[in-house]
């Protein structure tokens, strides 16, 4: 959880599918025989126990993910397969290095070279969340932003169908409640 300001970014780990998803973003264009830099969504809201895919807005090059569907692969069977496995992913490595230094020095890494070059890149970092999230605005979430040379150029708003959105009002609620126990400890 990100409480603090650093600068105008907020240095949380990167969780759009270009890192820290890596793993579903390569199991998904194995499973649909892309390759897995044309897979790209994102995933919002608190870092851990209640992140979500935003799985409406996941593409294989321009294209919905839903035109990859079949009878046997559903969007359902993904969500199932994906979901639990992202959020426990950092537990995962946690366990079995003892730490996730690297992938936090990384992110941190690809964040300062973009706004040393001014690039304009869209990552997922926690920042407070646009006004058209609908969600309190006294917590940060990993959302979407475009970071270049004064950090967040821009807040993005994802277009939610109402599971994402409930999900997200889920998730902030839990940093919410967090922040005050911590303010009134």
């Amino acid at each position: 959880m990100n409480l603090g300001l650093t600068a105008k970014v907020h240095f949380s780990e990167l969780r759009d599918f270009t890192f820290a998803t890596t793993n579903p973003r390569y199991q998904l264009g194995k499973q649909f025989d892309v390759d897995r830099q044309d897979v790209r969504g994102y995933i919002i809201g608190e870092h851990g126990d209640s992140e979500l895919i935003v799985w409406s807005s996941v593409t294989i090059g321009a294209i919905p993910l839903t035109a990859f569907l079949t009878p046997e692969i559903t969007l359902e069977s993904l969500k199932q397969g994906y979901t639990e496995a992202t959020r426990k992913r950092g537990y995962d490595i946690l366990q079995r290095k003892g730490h996730t230094s690297y992938g936090v020095a990384t992110v941190v890494t690809q964040i300062v070279d973009a706004i040393w070059r001014d690039a304009n890149k869209i990552f997922t970092v926690s920042v407070r969340p646009h006004p058209g999230y609908q969600v309190a605005r006294n917590v940060v979430l990993g959302l979407p932003c475009i970071i270049g040379k004064k950090g967040i150029e821009r807040s993005l708003l994802l277009l939610l169908n109402a599971e994402e959105q409930k999900l997200l009002d889920r998730s902030a609620l839990r940093l919410s409640d967090a922040y005050e126990k911590l303010v009134t400890s």
